[in-house]
């Protein structure tokens, strides 16, 4: 039978278990820890040990009966896990307000930042000075442009009036 669960331990080395009552065999033997990362091959998710859902609830269900089969081996203690979000992890917060909001619940105000518009600021100051550069080229060249045909350029006669002045020859 294929391997579900594969543990990697840098102290230990790889274990391979065929299923959740494996996992729970090797930590009440503590060939792994609660904190050890375990790949989940039918998931395809990295995460510790304690923290995978099917683990956490064999875990429980496994403590709630009366233990392990191994008398003289238990399990450690389920690691807490966090209630309440972080106030940084922004999916957390969106997930417990969607929570709240199907179970009728009113939705807690979130703390208003202060809007910060310098991104806004800096990008108009850095349009008006581009635009500002560009202009002042613009303008550098005509006057130079102006200036160069001003001294080099003579004025010659229309091709009308050159007809004319060989026609009086």
């Amino acid at each position: 039978m294929a391997a579900r669960y594969r543990c990697s331990d840098p102290l230990a080395g790889d274990f391979e278990f065929t299923d959740a009552d494996a996992v729970l065999d090797a930590l009440e033997a503590a060939l792994v820890a609660p904190d050890t990362p375990m790949l989940d091959t039918a998931r395809q998710t990295w995460q510790p040990v304690a923290q995978h859902p099917e683990i956490v609830a064999a875990w429980a269900a496994r403590t709630r009966f009366g233990g392990s089969e191994t008398p003289g081996l238990v399990l450690p203690e389920l690691p807490s896990q966090p209630t309440e979000p972080q106030p940084d992890d922004e999916l957390s917060q969106r997930r417990l307000a969607f929570a709240r909001l199907r179970a009728g619940l009113p939705i807690a105000p979130r703390e208003a930042k202060p809007a910060t518009p310098r991104l806004a600021v800096v990008g108009v100051i850095w349009a008006v000075l581009t635009l500002a550069l560009i202009g002042w080229g613009v303008l550098a060249f005509a006057s130079r442009l102006a200036s160069y045909t001003a001294t080099h350029a003579t004025p010659t006669a229309r091709s009308s009036e050159k007809l004319e002045v060989r026609g009086e020859r």
